[in-house]
């Protein structure tokens, strides 16, 4: 069995060691979809953000293809609806459907067809947001 592979995989020890270095320090509630939503970030995320000249958005996705998949793609412009944060920082969600169920098209470019418009999807949503500014690169999980 492969346990670095698996589902049961131990954490790599310098994640953990990162993660206590660099703990997620600045927190605020916002509501999305009528549901309070915990936004954390990292100082190294706060300076970054800082930086900025104008607003970075956060899009969390519920990608829904041969398997479901969370992930979040940051954006300089966003055309959904967005809630602000802070001056700084805006995030959205919404849920998408694939547009096929090839793993190696899932792999390389995630194909988006539209958004899910059923009842079920629109009563999924986040809880909790962190986001961490790593390597020169956001990188961001959130919680349903």
């Amino acid at each position: 069995m492969n346990l670095h592979n698996s589902y049961f995989a131990i954490t790599n020890p310098l994640t953990i060691l990162d993660r206590w270095l660099h703990p997620y320090q600045y927190n605020a509630t916002v509501l999305l979809r009528d549901k309070n939503l915990l936004v954390s970030w990292t100082k190294r995320a706060d300076q970054a953000l800082r930086n900025r000249s104008h607003p970075l958005f956060a899009e969390m996705q519920l990608y829904f293809s041969c398997v479901i998949k969370k992930r979040v793609l940051f954006h300089d412009t966003l055309t959904d609806p967005s809630v602000s944060v802070n001056p700084n920082l805006a995030i959205s969600f919404r849920a998408v459907p694939a547009s096929s169920c090839s793993p190696e098209e899932f792999a390389r470019n995630y194909p988006i067809d539209g958004e899910f418009d059923s009842q079920a999807a629109k009563q999924m949503r986040p809880s909790q947001l962190n986001i961490d500014f790593k390597n020169q690169q956001w990188v961001a999980n959130f919680r349903i």
